[in-house]
C-alpha cells in the first residue's frame, strides 16, 4: 500500500442524507473524520464536528425534517456551531497534531469515504459556491464500496449496513450518528485489509476543466453526456465546470450551443469521464446558478459531437491540421480581409 494512514471522512447535510445525500444543494452541518494507522490495524483518533449553515432566506428552520429523523441532530447545536471554514482549518490542525498533514513532512493519508457523495456531491460544490480553496487531498480518495465490491466480488453492496451484514458485523447504536458512520466504516476496512485487500488505486476528483476539440469524426459514448438547460445567457465553460463541481468532466467536454445568430442560448452539451459521473451530474437536475435553477437531463453522444464538432469544414480542416482554438469575432467591417484580422490584437 502506498500510504500508511487512511482518513475516513463523513457528512451530513441539512436536508438530505443517505442514499440521497449532496441531491438538494442543502449545506453541510455534520463533519466527521477517523484516522486510521494501516500499519498497525488501529484507530487513531476521531473527530466530530457540527457545521453552522450560511443563513438562509428562505427558510426559518436551520434542519429539515428528514434531516433530524435521519441523523437525530439538534436544531440549537447546529444554530450555535462554527461555520466552514472554522472546521475545516480545525481538520488542518488536525493533520499536523497527528503527523500526517503532507505540507508539514507528516506520513501519508488518502480520505475514504462511503460512496461518492460526500465529496463529489457535497465537499466540492459548497466549498466552490462559497470560494473556500480546498487542500488537495481532498481530490483523491477511496470509495469504501467500491473496494468492497471489487475485493469480494459481490454487487449487492449499497451502503455501510450491506457491508456489515455481507461480513456478519453488528451495528452499533450506542454513539452519535456520524461517529457510528465512521467507526463501522473502520471495521469494515479493517476487516478488508486482514481479509488481503490492498488500496492501491485511489480515485480522483478533477480540479479544473481541461481544455479540448471535438471533431465530427469522434466516438462519444451515449451513457457520458448529459444537457443543461436555464443557463444564464453569459455563462462559460468554466461557469458551467463550476456547476458541476466535484465531477470528473472529460477534456474539452463542455458545448455550448448557440442559436443560427451565434448567440448562446441557454443550452450546454456536458461530456463526463463515465457513467458514474454522468449519473451523478443528472442528480444536479434544478441545482441553481446564482437565483437560477439549472435543468439536467440525459443527452446522446451524437447531441454532443454535433455541438462540440461544429458543422463549419473549413473550421474541421483547420483542426485537422492541427489547430488548437478557434474564436468567433463580430462586428468586422464588410471590407476586412484576412491580414487585417490578423493584425487584431
Amino acid at each position: 500500500m502506498a500510504t500508511s494512514h487512511l482518513l475516513i471522512f463523513f457528512c451530513a447535510t441539512a436536508g438530505k442524507n443517505g442514499e440521497e445525500l449532496g441531491n438538494d444543494e442543502e449545506q453541510i452541518v455534520l463533519f466527521v473524520y477517523l484516522l486510521y494507522d494501516v500499519s498497525n490495524c488501529k484507530v487513531i483518533a476521531v473527530q466530530q464536528h457540527y457545521v453552522k449553515p450560511q443563513p438562509n432566506e428562505l427558510s426559518e428552520t436551520v434542519l429539515t425534517e428528514d434531516c433530524k429523523l435521519e441523523t437525530g441532530l439538534n436544531e440549537e447545536v447546529i444554530k450555535n456551531a462554527q461555520p466552514l471554514e472554522v472546521v475545516l482549518d480545525e481538520f488542518e490542525r488536525f493533520l499536523s497534531a497527528k503527523g500526517v498533514h503532507p505540507e508539514n513532512g507528516g506520513k501519508s493519508f488518502c480520505l475514504l469515504t462511503d460512496g461518492q457523495s460526500h465529496l463529489r456531491q457535497c465537499l466540492h460544490p459548497e466549498t466552490c459556491t462559497k470560494n473556500y480553496s480546498l487542500p488537495s487531498y481532498f481530490s483523491k480518495f477511496y470509495d469504501l464500496r467500491n473496494e468492497f465490491k471489487k475485493y469480494y466480488k459481490t454487487d449487492n453492496i449499497q451502503n455501510i449496513k450491506s457491508m456489515l451484514d455481507y461480513l456478519g458485523l453488528q451495528e452499533d447504536h450506542s454513539v452519535e450518528y456520524g461517529v457510528r458512520q465512521c467507526q463501522e466504516m473502520a471495521n469494515i476496512m479493517h476487516r478488508l485489509i486482514n481479509d488481503g485487500h490492498v488500496f492501491n488505486s485511489p480515485e480522483v476528483v478533477n480540479e479544473r476543466l481541461e481544455p479540448g476539440i471535438c471533431s465530427k469524426s469522434d466516438l462519444v459514448d451515449d451513457e457520458s453526456v448529459v444537457r443543461a438547460r436555464g443557463l444564464p445567457w453569459q455563462s462559460s465553460d468554466q461557469d458551467i465546470a463550476r456547476f458541476f463541481k466535484g465531477l470528473n468532466i472529460a477534456k474539452g467536454g463542455v458545448a455550448l450551443c448557440l442559436s443560427p445568430q451565434g448567440r448562446r442560448n441557454g443550452e450546454a452539451l456536458i461530456r463526463f469521464d463515465d457513467e458514474m459521473n454522468r449519473d451523478l451530474a443528472l442528480k444536479r437536475h434544478k441545482h441553481h446558478i446564482g437565483q437560477r435553477y439549472i435543468e439536467v437531463y440525459k443527452a446522446t453522444g451524437k447531441d454532443f459531437v454535433n455541438v462540440a464538432g461544429g458543422s463549419n469544414t473549413e473550421a474541421q480542416a483547420f483542426l485537422s491540421r492541427g489547430g488548437q482554438i478557434i474564436v468567433r469575432m463580430r462586428g468586422l467591417p464588410f471590407t476586412a480581409t484576412a491580414s487585417q484580422v490578423l493584425l487584431v490584437r
